[in-house]
């Protein structure tokens, strides 16, 4: 039981990880358009440098699904294995399986509810550096 509390409490950190990387996505983005909209005549370079950050904390947030994914998996073998337990007494294993990792990764970057921030962010990015670029 306590190395299902030991997987348990890594997989809340991970969560907690990914929910402040979507806030510093935003905070950083609203910062940047902020000090853009302040200037009077904004330079479309530093417009689309918002998008940078937008896409470095989408990577970032889908590493840390694909990580809680691969924990909850592991924490699905240790429950099984108290459940029916081998011949020996499992080992108190943290390393999450790794086949597959870099498509996990890419399916969880593309997870609804991982992409929605990024594909708004950058939509309103894109929008404001079109309108910026064309009242020029």
């Amino acid at each position: 039981m306590k190395h299902l509390e030991m997987l348990q409490s890594v997989i809340a950190r991970l969560s907690q990880q990914s929910f402040t990387v979507r806030g510093w996505s935003v905070t950083l983005v609203s910062v940047v358009l902020a000090l853009v909209t302040t200037q009077s005549r904004p330079d479309s370079a530093v417009i689309l440098l918002a998008i940078a950050p937008t896409w470095i904390f989408w990577g970032l947030d889908g590493y840390y699904l694909s990580l809680e994914r691969r924990y909850r998996a592991l924490f699905a073998a240790a429950a099984t294995r108290l459940q029916a337990p081998p011949a020996e007494p499992p080992l108190f294993e943290m390393v999450p399986p790794s086949n597959r990792a870099f498509r996990g990764f890419v399916r969880a970057g593309f997870a609804p509810s991982v992409a929605a921030i990024p594909a708004v962010l950058t939509a309103l990015i894109i929008g404001y550096w079109t309108t910026a670029t064309v009242m020029k």
